[in-house]
């Protein structure tokens, strides 16, 4: 492993998992799978609106090492929308219009955007990118089988994690087990994170209706 990001991150989820005793188990996960990462094929970027008007500010107001990661990498990245089965309902299309995810490790074939993801790195074992999320955008609470940690670069939201909601900002980082219910709300400012799936990178997250 001597690329430069990857040895970065691999850094970084060792330093992760020795520092918080919650997120051992994880990042001893993420750290083990990173080294069985390699390089995809490169091909055209996308782009979208959300990304054009945000996240040049937002990567300059990062903080932290995963921030630094983010910078790393950001000029290779796509970004794409998720949901696509949601199309036609109100809140899910006010949500995919303001929000996007850019899949830097993961499988060519993205199960959540239903399209061909373009990620920087292919892996089996872990799925890891970057989440732009604009102003007065809500993701509804939804639910899925991976154990995901996002980090937090720049701006804050609402957090709600299982029946709590808290505000998060920049230099959080945030741990949601299998199946555990969570959402995000950002108010007046957009808020960029570093997220990364340790298990069951292929699943789908499923939007909860009450």
């Amino acid at each position: 492993m001597r690329d430069p990001f990857l040895i970065a991150f691999h850094d970084l989820a060792v330093a992760e998992g020795a520092g918080h005793p919650e997120m051992e188990s994880p990042m001893a996960l993420l750290a083990d799978a990173l080294t069985r990462v390699v390089p995809a094929a490169e091909l055209p970027r996308v782009t979208l609106p959300v990304v054009d008007e945000h996240l040049e500010t937002t990567l300059a107001a990062g903080v932290g090492p995963a921030a630094d990661l983010a910078r790393m990498v950001a000029s290779r990245t796509g970004w794409v929308v998720p949901y696509p089965e949601y199309a036609g309902e109100p809140d899910m299309d006010a949500m995919r219009l303001g929000y996007a995810y850019s899949p830097i490790i993961g499988a060519a074939e993205d199960a959540i955007s239903g399209s061909t993801a373009t990620p920087v790195y292919l892996s089996n074992e872990v799925f890891a990118g970057m989440v732009l999320q604009g102003p007065g955008i809500t993701y509804p609470p939804h639910v899925h089988k991976a154990v995901e940690v996002y980090w937090v670069l720049a701006g804050s939201a609402d957090w709600q994690k299982g029946d709590a909601w808290s505000t998060h900002g920049p230099g959080t980082v945030i741990l949601h087990d299998t199946g555990v219910r969570h959402a995000t709300v950002t108010c007046d400012e957009p808020q960029l994170l570093f997220f990364a799936w340790v298990t069951d990178p292929d699943c789908v997250p499923v939007i909860i209706r009450l």
